[in-house]
């Protein structure tokens, strides 16, 4: 197998830790990658919510009832940019005062999204890039893309970084600078949700864990604005309340999460985390 010098997890060591509100912007996601369960994403949220893309004065009314103090990023279950109004959304988030993370494959982004982003200081940038179709929609690579690619890597954006899992798309491989780009391969099974022909699900954490991660804390919004555990929640294992009608301090005041800390403690019952890359046995108490 090749080997390939940055991991997924030494990727997350350079992210900031801290408190997150992950925004999914929209039920559905063409770029298609192989390492991201978005069918069984949005077969479990279409059975719940209508609602397809997240709509700007709903966003607007949930981000009221968050703290300046949490992260905002801009990732989720799937591609930001495919709802129309994603920028605004950053740029709102971003007035409030909120620490702005973008994690995005710049598909559905245009020329003068990327204009306006670099108007603001984000903690985090890291653009997906397209790979040669091993395990994107490599279809998705054409003239404006891109060129917008290309913008980018000039742009000057100083928390910019890009990551490729799998073999760059040929069109693109010349555009990026090869020391800018970090290598890696999926290794995330999102708790399990992953096709075990691309990415081979652990075996089960037994007793008490904690998320090395601190996930449980790096929440993600949805279209309708409920509210699951994590990012590797993509089948709604764990959905923690709705910001429409509940403040985000209830989020973990709430029996749902109060279940999954007492389920992490040792507690019998399901528990998505048992199957997350991120979680480790918890040390006993000497």
């Amino acid at each position: 197998m090749k080997e390939y010098p940055m991991i997924l997890q030494e990727l997350g060591s350079a992210i900031p830790g801290g408190r997150v509100l992950e925004i999914t912007t929209t039920t559905g996601c063409i770029v298609g990658c192989s390492y991201c369960p978005q069918d069984k994403f949005a077969h479990r949220q279409r059975a719940v919510s209508h609602v397809k893309h997240l709509r700007l004065e709903d966003f607007k009314r949930c981000l009221a009832r968050v703290p300046t103090s949490v992260d905002i990023s801009f990732a989720g279950y799937s591609e930001p940019w495919l709802n129309p109004d994603c920028t605004e959304m950053v740029e709102h988030a971003y007035v409030r005062g909120h620490g702005i993370r973008i994690f995005t494959t710049l598909v559905g982004m245009k020329g003068r999204d990327l204009h306006r982003l670099q108007a603001l200081r984000s903690r985090v940038f890291v653009v997906h890039v397209l790979d040669d179709g091993a395990y994107m929609n490599s279809r998705l690579v054409g003239d404006k893309y891109l060129a917008l690619m290309r913008q980018v890597v000039d742009t000057d954006i100083a928390s910019i970084r890009f990551i490729v899992l799998g073999e760059v798309h040929p069109d693109i491989a010349g555009i990026i600078p090869a020391e800018a780009l970090v290598r890696a391969r999926p290794l995330s099974s999102r708790g399990g949700s992953v096709n075990p022909k691309v990415v081979e699900p652990r075996q089960p954490v037994v007793g008490a864990l904690t998320c090395v991660d601190g996930r449980q804390y790096r929440n993600v919004l949805l279209p309708n604005g409920d509210v699951t555990l994590c990012c590797m929640d993509f089948e709604r294992r764990h959905v923690l309340g709705n910001l429409l009608r509940d403040e985000y301090a209830d989020l973990f005041d709430g029996p749902v999460f109060s279940e999954v800390i007492n389920r992490m403690d040792g507690t019998d019952g399901f528990l998505l985390c048992r199957m997350c890359e991120y979680a480790h046995p918890k040390a006993s108490a000497c």
